[in-house]
């Protein structure tokens, strides 16, 4: 399957990743990298376990990875559940209350993502 498609099937923006990383094999390579991230895997754990630093952590990971591989519904959604889950100074997230409504976006994303790069 082309780029192309794999980001189109997702809503990714392979425009502004062909900017910065200049070359299809680049793109490619690191998108295929991202199946082996684990941040998901570590947010969604962390959660189970309360840990919101953790948490946290995790779905600004995902945040941050998805926006630098343009995979634009996963970085909104773990944008949105990355500021619910920031923590003030006392270690409370912004948001607690939000977190499991915006986890199953979270999720949906991830797993486009993923089928995507898949079967690139």
């Amino acid at each position: 399957m082309s780029l192309e498609i794999a980001y189109a099937a997702m809503g990714g923006d392979l425009e502004t990743v062909r900017g910065r990383l200049l070359t299809d094999e680049r793109i490619e390579k690191f998108a295929k990298i991202f199946l082996q991230d684990t941040s998901m895997q570590t947010l969604e754990s962390a959660l189970e376990a309360g840990d919101f630093a953790e948490a946290y952590r995790g779905a600004h990971t995902l945040k941050g990875v998805s926006r630098d591989l343009g995979f634009t519904p996963l970085f909104n959604a773990a944008a949105e559940l990355s500021t619910a889950l920031k923590l003030d100074d006392a270690g409370v997230p912004a948001d607690l209350a939000r977190v499991p409504e915006l986890m199953p976006a979270v999720r949906d994303a991830y797993t486009l993502v993923v089928d995507s790069v898949a079967i690139i």
